[in-house]
């Protein structure tokens, strides 16, 4: 036999958990020409031989070894052409050591598998075993599913070509597979420290046995108000972000991530995850790279991308990935098991309010299956949180029956303090709803279809919002949007800011005369300060009801507002809020001179009446 060539069936495959302690031989170690014995490190045998030949009278016994690859990182046609995954087999004789290199080519696209060896001697051989290892770390792993397989075979004689190759081949059965469509992941997240309001690491892990189908992708839905600190942070740009090469700047936590099949998966540590900007539509995404080194080889890097979005309602981040990669260069990854830390110092920080929450998600499988998971969350130590919200509102003077009357609400709130959950305002009887103004509220389809359809007299102010969280204010319209039967219209405001865009929904209800709004489900999110200013005009959402005294405005008026401002973590704040009424004309002091007094004054006086 001059050169052998063996292809194992399609779904035998090079298992992953081989690379623990795996190593490569040199070809100097191996020795190639020589007659030594290969000096080949133990961990680089994955098999052994026996041989019988007509021309000795014993078995004559040897080694297969894993060779040096001949490219790294590797890439696709290497493991085609065989340069990724090659084999150095030694034949132990009486007085030498032959030894024949060879190569396994690797079908990228389906893992299959043919070995080659060629070159060798011209000598009689009646019988050859190869005996590759078996266990957790077994170099081949079975097909995943259970029926027939068959390995081929093409043997070339040294008389060829007036001697046709021998194909031969040998049929195996599996047995003992479950059902196919089995998905029953593992799933667990949360933070590392639950302390309310406080920084700490944000971690996710997902898992799958040998019995489920394999992982195809995730997505992931954080507790209200686990947020992370945007402000400073870099996003990396593309192409870098796609190419796996993004800067220390935007990175934001670790990734690891264990394959193979059997008890003993490989782990690969050392994986990173970065903050990107926009992708497929969403304000953020994720550049989750990690990098593909086992053993002795070294096929570059995985990159798994993700987007980020931002609940409109809520501000709860959901992240969702791209399909996971089921096969690299040629070699089955079986993800058994994957754990992400959003670990950057001073990034993500935890909600205040400690009511029960979750982290929900979704995982899928490579089949089709679909798996909805949650992990619970809840935080702790709220009730220490201190909670002093300002809240200072003013109007001015002036007003008229067609421009109405104004309003400008300023709440602020300072750093370490629970972040405001309610506000609830009842405006004073001199401040009504303007009538006009709500018969002009926006339709509900017209808005969630587009802000902008909606009529001009719905747009009845603007607010400014400032946070920790960004680098900017977030800033929109207010707007009055009517749903369905509701007996009067909400007031809708869009604050938005590098790619977010967040809606605040205060109700409002009219009593005789009377209004009151409330704001019920404000985003658990630190807001450093918040102003909406309701401007006079055609379209203002306020009139003005002035005494007869009071010469067309209302300075000299007494406007208060009552109001309950509750904290995430359920403190309360109730105060009747004073309405400062801006652009009266300041009051005039009458002017006092001093006169001089004693007698010598009156004296002066005296000579002056005398004249």
């Amino acid at each position: 036999m001059k050169r052998a060539s063996v292809t194992l069936p399609e779904g035998v495959s090079i298992s992953p958990s081989a690379a623990d302690g795996l190593v490569a031989c040199s070809d100097a170690q191996f020795g190639v020409g020589s007659n030594e014995a290969a000096s080949c490190p133990l961990a680089s045998q994955v098999a052994t031989l026996t041989a019988r030949t007509p021309v000795l009278p014993e078995v004559v016994t040897g080694q297969v070894f894993v060779g040096s690859p001949d490219c790294s990182p590797c890439s696709e046609a290497d493991a085609r052409e065989g340069r990724m995954l090659r084999l150095f087999m030694q034949v132990r004789i009486p007085g030498a050591s032959l030894k024949f290199p060879g190569l396994v080519s690797v079908d990228p696209v389906t893992g299959r598998l043919t070995s080659m060896f060629a070159g060798l001697i011209q000598q009689p051989v009646s019988d050859i075993q190869l005996q590759f290892k078996g266990g957790p770390r077994a170099p081949l792993a079975n097909p995943r599913g259970c029926g027939v397989f068959t390995t081929m075979s093409d043997l070339e004689p040294w008389s060829a070509p007036f001697t046709i190759d021998g194909t031969p081949s040998s049929s195996f059965e599996i047995t003992g597979c479950g059902d196919p469509g089995v998905f029953a992941p593992g799933f667990l997240a949360g933070t590392t420290s639950n302390q309310a309001g406080a920084f700490s690491p944000f971690g996710v892990s997902f898992s799958r046995s040998d019995q489920d189908q394999e992982l195809g992708g995730v997505s992931v839905t954080l507790p209200a108000g686990v947020l992370g600190i945007l402000k400073g942070l870099e996003r990396c740009p593309e192409p870098q972000a796609s190419q796996g090469a993004c800067g220390a700047g935007s990175l934001i936590g670790h990734v690891s991530a264990s394959a193979g099949p059997g008890g003993h998966p490989f782990t690969v540590p050392g994986g990173q995850v970065f903050l990107t900007g926009p992708y497929k539509g969403a304000p953020f995404g994720l550049s989750v790279v990690v990098p593909a080194v086992a053993g002795p080889f070294n096929l570059g890097s995985v990159v798994v991308r993700a987007a980020i979005s931002v609940d409109p309602h809520t501000a709860r981040i959901s992240v969702a990935s791209d399909p996971l990669p089921r096969i690299l260069d040629g070699v089955p990854l079986q993800v058994k098991n994957v754990d992400v830390s959003i670990d950057r110092a001073g990034f993500t920080f935890n909600p205040t309010s400690c009511d029960p929450l979750s982290v929900a998600g979704t995982l899928t499988g490579a089949l089709g299956a679909s798996v909805g998971v949650s992990s619970r969350f809840q935080a702790a130590g709220c009730a220490a949180l201190g909670f002093h919200p300002s809240f200072k509102v003013s109007t001015l003077a002036r007003t008229s029956k067609k421009n109405g009357a104004s309003l400008d609400v300023k709440v602020g709130s300072g750093a370490g303090q629970a972040n405001i959950g309610r506000v609830a305002v009842t405006l004073p009887k001199a401040l009504p709803s303007r009538l006009t103004t709500i018969q002009q509220a926006c339709t509900e389809a017209a808005f969630n279809a587009n802000p902008a359809l909606c009529p001009v007299g719905s747009n009845i102010g603007t607010a400014t919002a400032s946070t920790p969280v960004f680098a900017n204010s977030l800033v929109g319209p207010a707007y009055l949007v009517s749903h369905g039967g509701a007996a009067f219209p909400d007031l809708v405001i869009v604050l938005q800011g590098e790619g977010v865009t967040l809606d605040l929904v205060g109700s409002i209800d009219i009593k005789k005369g009377v209004t009151s709004s409330a704001f019920n489900s404000v985003p658990d999110a630190p807001i450093s300060s918040f102003e909406l200013n309701l401007p006079e005009g055609p379209h203002s959402g306020l009139a003005a009801v002035i005494p007869a005294k009071a010469k067309g405005n209302l300075c000299g008026t007494s406007l208060t507002m009552p109001t309950t401002i509750t904290g995430q973590n359920g403190a309360q704040v109730k105060q009747s809020t004073r309405i400062t009424v801006t652009g009266c004309p300041k009051t005039k002091k009458a002017r006092h001179h001093k006169h001089t007094r004693g007698a010598h004054g009156k004296q002066a006086k005296t000579k002056k009446r005398k004249k």
